[in-house]
């Protein structure tokens, strides 16, 4: 099944960078007819234009169609990490479900399980619940969305038997007066959900430190045995400019079963 979806590059954050390239190249061009130091302008024109080429074409790899599909791509591994039965009827959750393609990818391979898709869908996104209720519907597929925090799931302990999460838990802030950084702590509402031997495949920017912190304190939030950790440029061969490391250059996969102590 096929749809027209979002893309983790949100077209006003690409309008809103081309429009600076464009202000600074006409401030360079208006400014020059008094002093020639304002063809300086050019620089961070050029800057903000290579920018936006970056964003677009970043954007189109994400995208489906010709020379692009690396978000369906990735999706697919995630299901394929996963490892559910076609006939599965496992309660699953996707944490930060954006536009619900990786919801729909799910529900391709395994059409009976229980799906509940979460997103706080900031006005920053190109995303909507009532877009992906929509969506699923249109589609013949069932899923129950809610607007939810990462940090803060409202789910009790245990309650889903398969977790997964794309590119979310980087953006997740810690409520105030938490220690723990933001993404640890999604992390760790991720596998309270998740009942005890339940599997979980999470995608983030695992690798940057700027996010994580520390080794050690990913580490101290994930099971103790059992975890699977790839590069996910190196596992799907991720063309450039998708694979530098301010785009998917420092995203690992994470999978494997929650401990069975809980």
């Amino acid at each position: 099944m096929t749809a027209r979806t979002s893309n983790w590059i949100p077209s006003r954050r690409i309008r809103f960078v081309a429009g600076l390239a464009l202000a600074f190249a006409a401030a360079a061009a208006v400014g020059s007819r008094w002093s020639l130091l304002a063809l300086l302008l050019l620089v961070p024109a050029l800057g903000a234009g290579w920018a936006a080429f970056v964003m677009l074409r970043i954007r189109r790899q994400l995208s489906p169609g010709r020379g692009g599909g690396w978000e369906r791509r990735i999706h697919e591994l995630v299901v394929s990490r996963l490892g559910l039965a076609p006939d599965s009827r496992a309660a699953a959750l996707d944490i930060g479900c954006g536009d619900a393609s990786l919801l729909v990818a799910l529900l391709d391979h395994a059409p009976a399980v229980a799906a509940t898709g979460v997103d706080y869908w900031s006005g920053s996104w190109d995303y909507a619940q009532a877009a992906c209720e929509a969506r699923l519907s249109r589609l013949g597929l069932k899923a129950a969305f809610q607007r939810m925090d990462a940090a803060r799931l409202v789910f009790p302990d245990a309650s889903f038997d398969a977790v997964v999460s794309v590119m979310c838990f980087h953006e997740v802030k810690a409520p105030r007066g938490v220690k723990m950084r933001g993404p640890l702590l999604a992390v760790s509402e991720a596998l309270r959900v998740l009942r005890p031997g339940g599997a979980f495949v999470f995608v983030d920017r695992f690798g940057d430190a700027a996010d994580y912190g520390e080794p050690a304190g990913l580490a101290a939030v994930l099971p103790v045995a059992g975890v699977r950790r790839e590069s996910l440029v190196a596992t799907l061969g991720v063309p450039w400019p998708l694979n530098t490391r301010r785009s998917l250059g420092p995203v690992e996969v994470i999978s494997g079963r929650k401990s069975p102590m809980g």
